[in-house]
């Protein structure tokens, strides 16, 4: 397996369930099954640790994968893949400075691998190094073989908003789901710029597709949509999405959000019931006192005329 790590404040705080599938699987899971027969014990070995190493980062073992990996790498130096996935491994311990080290030496074996220099433009872009990351996203954009470019134009895209490019960000949010159409982080920045600018329509659409594929597990984009379809005036289709949220994820601190707007929508309606009788109740008395003044001139007796 081949990583890629997807950066930026915004999956780290708001999507740390889609930071674990942020990483692109590729080699070993290909892998044949009469592969092992065919390697040498000393390839053997490599592989094996490279592959418990690289289980170990999917599933946030980050020592483990670390010890694993530098085996694999202590065996057999000259494999891209095996540097690529020990420098996620440093970062992740963060050792910023020896993830960068393994990672350009995976560069410096394999020119091509699109997956080290993704994850090293993500890193840069993380410590702010724009300039660098958007160079090394650019170069992978070339790589017209390559099948993850939806990150990276999603990447590309999350630094465009850093710069305040937003159209631009917006086009490439847009190409990262043209490309992957279940690629949620896209979907879910583009309804916070939808919702930004007051196009709740769109937001909402954007939010219900974000709460779509991997980030199913996450409750932001359900509350995001719920938040949206509160400014569309949609307020039961709003309360069906909250409470929605309360049996996904009962513990999550957009449950608590989700109660409270649950119960401001719930106060509101009643206001607006009572505001709505309280009217009924006066239109009912002008009614009476229109229909009394009426009565009172119908029946008052006619002045005689003097001439």
């Amino acid at each position: 397996m081949s990583f890629i790590w997807t950066p930026g404040q915004t999956l780290e705080k708001l999507f740390k369930v889609f930071l674990i599938t942020a990483f692109a699987v590729s080699c070993a899971s290909t892998r044949g099954p009469n592969d092992f027969v065919e390697m040498s014990p000393i390839k053997k070995k490599a592989e094996l640790y490279y592959d418990y190493g690289t289980n170990a980062l999917v599933g946030q073992e980050y020592t483990k994968a670390l010890t694993n990996l530098l085996k694999a790498v202590e065996i057999i130096d000259e494999d891209s893949r095996y540097h690529n996935n020990l420098g996620m491994a440093y970062y992740f311990k963060k050792d910023s400075k020896n993830a960068v080290k393994h990672l350009e030496r995976s560069i410096e074996i394999d020119p091509k691998n699109s997956d080290a220099k993704n994850n090293l433009a993500s890193i840069n872009f993380y410590e702010g190094n724009y300039q660098r990351a958007e160079k090394l996203y650019l170069e992978v954009t070339k790589d017209l073989e390559y099948p993850k470019q939806f990150r990276v134009y999603y990447n590309l895209g999350l630094l465009d908003l850093k710069k305040n490019r937003v159209n631009k960000a917006i086009s490439l949010f847009k190409k990262a789901v043209k490309e992957n159409k279940s690629y949620c982080p896209a979907h879910f920045e583009l309804g916070q710029i939808s919702f930004s600018n007051h196009d709740y329509g769109k937001a909402a659409i954007s939010f219900e597709n974000a709460s779509l594929g991997t980030c199913a597990a996450n409750p932001l984009p359900y509350y995001q949509h719920a938040l949206s379809l509160v400014s569309l005036g949609e307020y039961g289709a709003a309360l069906i999405k909250f409470e929605e949220i309360l049996e996904k994820f009962p513990e999550s601190p957009q449950a608590k959000l989700a109660t409270r707007q649950i119960q401001t929508i719930k106060i509101n309606k009643l206001r607006s019931n009572e505001k709505q009788a309280l009217q009924y109740q006066l239109n009912k008395i002008e009614r009476k006192m229109i229909k009394n003044r009426q009565k009172e001139k119908s029946d008052r007796p006619a002045e005689s005329l003097t001439f």
